[in-house]
C-alpha cells in the first residue's frame, strides 16, 4: 500500500510516501512564514525524487493536531482535496500520538508537549509502549505535574519553550528528549495510518483542535455581548 502522508501541525513541513513498511521519502523542514504556500510544492517535489505517480497512491495520511489551527485547516483541506481527486482512503492520525511514535521504543513513558500559546500547552501521557494514558490534553505546563508520577521523556516544542517551568514542577521525573525527536515526521505519521487499516479501524480526517480557536472563541463573545 502506497502513502502519502502530511503533517503541517507545528512549524516543521513534513511530508513522506511511502510503500508499506519499506523506507520513505520523505521532506521535513522549519516553515517560518505559514504553510500555505509550502506543502503542495513539497508534494510535488516528492513525486519527482521517488518511482510512484499520484495514481498509485492507495491511502493519504494528515496530521489532524492538536497544534497550529492554520497549520491544521491547511493540511486537512490538502489531504482531503487530494483524497477526493485521486479517489484513494485518507485517514487523520492524532499528532501528539505521532511525536509519541517517533520517540518509541522507550524504557520509560513518553510525554509530547506542543507549544498552545497563552502559555500553555497540548500534551498527552504515554505508557512505553506507546499506549496512550490519558486524553489530549489543553493544560498550563504547571499542572502536567498532576499526570506524570515517575521519570517520564519529554518531546515536543512545548520542550524548549517551557523547560524550566518543566523542571521546576517535575524535578527529577522530568527527562528532556533529543531535539530531532520533537516534531512530527510524515513518515511517522504514515505507520501510524497504515496501523489503521490494519486494524479497519480508520479514523476520520477531522481536525483535532482541544480547545476552540480564537476565532470561535471571539465570535461566542459577540454573541453575548449581542
Amino acid at each position: 500500500m502506497v502513502v502519502l502522508a502530511v503533517d503541517t501541525s507545528t512549524e516543521v513541513c513534513s511530508a513522506a510516501l511511502m510503500d508499506g513498511q519499506r523506507p520513505a521519502f520523505e521532506i521535513s523542514f522549519p516553515v517560518r512564514t505559514g504553510h500555505g504556500g509550502s506543502l503542495l510544492p513539497v508534494i510535488d517535489t516528492l513525486f519527482s525524487l521517488c518511482p510512484f505517480s499520484k495514481t498509485d497512491i492507495d491511502l493519504i495520511a494528515v496530521g489532524v493536531g492538536p497544534g497550529s489551527f492554520t497549520g491544521i485547516r491547511i493540511a486537512a483541506a490538502t489531504a482531503r482535496g487530494l483524497s477526493l481527486a485521486l479517489g484513494c482512503k485518507l485517514a487523520g492520525v492524532n499528532t501528539l500520538d505521532t511525536i509519541a511514535m517517533g520517540a518509541l521504543p522507550s524504557a520509560i513513558p513518553v510525554m509530547p508537549v506542543i507549544d498552545a500559546r497563552k502559555s500553555e500547552v497540548f500534551c498527552r501521557l504515554y505508557a512505553p509502549d506507546g499506549t496512550p494514558r490519558t486524553p489530549s490534553m489543553n493544560i498550563k505546563p504547571e499542572a502536567i505535574g498532576e499526570f506524570v508520577q515517575e521519570e517520564t521523556l519529554f518531546v515536543g516544542n512545548g520542550v524548549g519553550l517551557y523547560r524550566e517551568a518543566l523542571s521546576r514542577t517535575l524535578g527529577r521525573r522530568f527527562r528532556e528528549g533529543p531535539e530531532h525527536l520533537w516534531y512530527p515526521r510524515a513518515s511517522v505519521l504514515a505507520r501510524a495510518a497504515l496501523s489503521q487499516v490494519s486494524r479497519g479501524a480508520i479514523e476520520p480526517a477531522q481536525p483535532l483542535y482541544v480547545r476552540p480557536s480564537d476565532a470561535t472563541l471571539a465570535l461566542e463573545k459577540m454573541k453575548s455581548k449581542a
